[in-house]
């Protein structure tokens, strides 16, 4: 039976749109060369995975609007200031906050910002976690205060019962602004909140006792990536798809739930990982994730790791789409914005190594035709029982080369074990993909 492949890449951020690929055949030729034809054309569109095997723990709701990132919510009030002001505006009397630990070397957000801004950021998150009311914080710049708590959330995921916080501004008759008072908006009480957590904290525990001792930071964030994306559905409209609920216990989430639980777990095993936000296509919302590697920064897209889609019903033959696509696994900056523009609350670091890229990681990246690398490439494929050879090149230069070599002169041939084989091909992203025998 002739296979057709489909083209990876597809974002489940984009999930209204329809791509449309060519999928080709090579027929191995048995006199002179045979150019490859057009067999069908595959048209990707986006099917949720079936649910989870798993039970998911009942929680109450809050339900978002289907936009994969929502915005915090803040609301302004303003007072008018007068001298007694310091005394009739008090925190909530509570000795847990003065001791609280505020961040720690995981916290990236936090280490970016300034003096002022990292106290306005431990009042905040102090206020937030002890459900603190009417607490003054130690700045009169609503754009700090605002930064102070886009960081907070940037850096803490457990942070899931929170959507937004409010202040008010104390100001005199000139309008100058002599306090600023915060207030967090929650969505879930703090008895919620406390009966949720265990929940959370077994299911994360039960992912990461799968840990094996001493892997490598690349093997660990591999692995989580690798098991987000096989355990969990994109829903649109999914319950708590902000927060790490709907992934860890729902089993169902967009894009910031995806990521933030991505961070959660990458923390709880003592990688540094940030949410990052920002625009994806013309105008789609999306989140992903900045990850320390092996001493390297890397940008992560967990949800477009999830490759499950439903193709064209009218395409001829069998259609082999990979379960996992790696092509947003530890990448550069360089590689993350052909497709994704950051609109982050904070500097991000600089990523430019590709030293833990997954390609890399795992032999598939080429900087130009090498029959050796190939060799054991294929061979590795047949021996683990592959249905799939997926390849990406460093450039347009390796790419053409690699292309002219395995396509136009059918060199592919000489590693692979069946008569003929199917192939498609990502211009744009400088991939092959061939699809094997089983």
């Amino acid at each position: 039976m002739k296979k057709l492949m489909a083209v990876l890449g597809v974002s489940m951020a984009l999930l209204a749109g329809l791509l449309i690929y060519s999928a080709f055949e090579l027929n191995k030729p048995e006199n002179g060369t045979q150019k490859p034809k057009v067999v069908a054309m595959v048209t990707p569109i986006a099917e949720p995975k079936a649910a989870n095997e798993q039970e998911a723990v009942s929680v109450t709701p809050i339900s978002y609007t289907d936009e994969a990132v929502k915005d915090m919510v803040v609301s302004e009030e303003e007072e008018q200031w007068d001298e007694s002001v310091d005394e009739n505006i008090a925190p909530s009397d509570n000795p847990y906050l003065a001791d609280l630990v505020t961040h720690d070397d995981l916290s990236y957000a936090y280490s970016t910002l300034n003096d002022e801004q990292k106290t306005v950021y431990d009042e905040v998150y102090r206020s937030i976690v002890s459900y603190s009311t009417n607490n003054p914080v130690s700045t009169t710049d609503p754009a700090t205060l605002d930064k102070a708590f886009g960081c907070v959330m940037a850096d803490h995921p457990e942070i899931f019962y929170v959507n937004g916080y409010r202040y008010t501004k104390f100001t005199t008759h000139n309008n100058v602004i002599k306090l600023l008072v915060f207030n967090a908006s929650y969505v879930y009480s703090m008895q919620e909140r406390d009966a949720i957590i265990p929940d959370i904290d077994a299911v994360a525990t039960g992912i990461l006792m799968n840990v094996y001792e001493g892997a490598s930071d690349y093997d660990k964030i591999k692995y989580i990536y690798d098991t987000l994306v096989l355990q969990t559905e994109y829903v649109a409209d999914s319950p708590d798809n902000q927060n790490v609920i709907s992934v860890l216990l729902n089993k169902k989430s967009v894009c910031q739930g995806y990521a933030k639980t991505m961070q959660l777990l990458l923390n709880r095993l003592g990688i540094p990982c940030c949410l990052v936000t920002g625009i994806v296509g013309d105008s789609q919302r999306h989140a992903w994730n900045v990850v320390r590697s092996d001493g390297d920064w890397y940008y992560v897209d967990v949800t477009w790791g999830d490759a499950s889609y439903r193709l064209d019903e009218e395409s001829e033959g069998e259609v082999i789409v990979p379960d996992v696509n790696y092509d947003y696994l530890l990448v550069p900056y360089d590689e993350i914005a052909k497709t994704h523009r950051a609109e982050p609350v904070t500097n991000m670091p600089d990523c430019v190594s590709m030293k833990d890229n997954y390609y890399v990681r795992e032999g598939l990246y080429f900087t130009d035709y090498n029959p050796d690398q190939l060799r054991a490439v294929f061979d590795n494929a047949y021996a683990t029982g592959a249905g799939y050879v997926m390849l990406k090149c460093s450039d347009a230069g390796a790419y053409n080369r690699m292309c002219t070599a395995l396509v136009d002169e059918q060199k592919i041939f000489d590693y692979v074990n069946e008569g003929d084989i199917a192939y498609s091909n990502n211009d744009e992203m400088y991939k092959l993909l061939f699809a094997l025998r089983r």
